[in-house]
C-alpha cells in the first residue's frame, strides 16, 4: 500500500483537529478590517467610499433600519454634504417636488411630511419636544415660518402665554408688526338710542382687566366717560345719552 494512502492513526487525526481549532479562533480574534477582503464590505472604524448608495432595509415591520449612538459629547449620527442638505428625511412618501440641486444646499437638516389623512391630525416635517425648549433657532432671523399661517403659538398652562416675545433693552421693542392685527377680545358694539351706557359679556374678564374704549359714531358732546369692568363682562358709559343708535369700539388688554 502507498505511503500517502496508510490510514492516519487516531493521534494524527486528534493533533489535526486541534491544529484546526486554534486556525479558527486566531481568525476570529482577527480585527475587522483584517476580515474585509471584499472592497465593498464596510468597514467599522475605518472611512468607507462608495460610488452608489449604501441602504439598508429592516423587513421587520416596526424595526428600525439604522441607530447610532455616540458617547460622551459624541454625535449619535452626523450628516454632512458638500453642496445639498446635510440630511434628507421624509415620512410616508418624499416631496415631489423636492430638487436636491435647487432646495438641499446651505441646509443643514430637511425634514418632510404629506398632510395627515385624519383631519384631526397633522403631518409634521420636523419635530422638537425637550422638557424645557423643544426647537431653538438661532441666526440673523431665529426662527421663520412661511405657510397658510407662518407661526402658531398655543400654551399647554393657562399661567403661560402661548406666545412670548422679549425685547435687547427695556427700550427695545419686543413686537413688531407689518400689517392688520386681529384681536378675538376687541371688537363694536351698538348703543341704542336714548341710552348712555353698555353691557359686554366676555370670558376672562376680571375687576382689574384693562379695558380701553372710544366712540366709532360721530355724536356731537358725546364721549366715553368710564368703562367699569367686573367678573365676566365690562360696562361702556357715556356723559350722556345719545339720542340716535351709536358705534363704539373696545380693546380688553387683560
Amino acid at each position: 500500500m502507498p505511503e500517502d494512502s496508510a490510514p492516519r492513526s487516531r493521534r494524527a487525526l486528534l493533533a489535526a483537529a486541534a491544529g484546526g481549532a486554534a486556525a479558527l479562533a486566531a481568525q476570529a480574534a482577527l480585527p475587522l478590517t483584517a476580515m474585509a477582503a471584499d472592497p465593498n464590505d464596510v468597514v467599522l472604524g475605518s472611512p468607507n467610499t462608495a460610488t452608489t448608495t449604501t441602504s439598508i432595509t429592516n423587513s421587520t415591520n416596526g424595526g428600525t433600519a439604522f441607530a447610532g449612538s455616540g458617547t460622551g459629547t459624541g454625535f449619535g449620527v452626523q450628516a454632512t454634504s458638500e453642496g445639498g442638505a446635510g440630511s434628507f428625511s421624509w415620512s410616508v412618501s418624499a416631496p415631489g417636488w423636492f430638487d436636491p440641486a435647487l432646495d438641499g444646499p446651505y441646509t443643514g437638516a430637511f425634514g418632510w411630511s404629506p398632510a395627515h389623512p385624519d383631519p384631526d391630525f397633522v403631518g409634521v416635517g420636523t419635530w422638537g419636544q425637550s422638557d424645557d425648549w423643544g426647537v431653538l433657532g438661532q441666526g440673523g432671523v431665529g426662527v421663520y415660518g412661511y405657510g397658510g399661517i407662518g407661526v402658531i403659538g398655543e400654551a399647554d398652562n393657562t399661567s403661560f402665554p402661548g406666545v412670548k416675545a422679549y425685547g435687547a433693552t427695556d427700550s427695545s421693542p419686543a413686537l413688531e408688526v407689518q400689517g392688520k392685527v386681529k384681536f378675538n377680545r376687541a371688537g363694536r358694539k351698538t348703543i341704542g338710542a336714548g341710552k348712555s351706557s353698555l353691557v359686554v359679556t366676555m370670558a376672562g374678564v376680571t375687576s382689574t382687566s384693562k379695558v380701553l374704549a372710544v366712540l366709532n359714531s360721530n355724536r356731537s358732546g358725546r364721549y366715553v366717560r368710564a368703562v367699569v369692568p367686573a367678573s365676566g363682562k365690562f360696562t361702556i358709559y357715556l356723559n350722556s345719552s345719545v339720542s340716535s343708535s351709536t358705534y363704539v369700539a373696545y380693546f380688553v388688554i387683560d
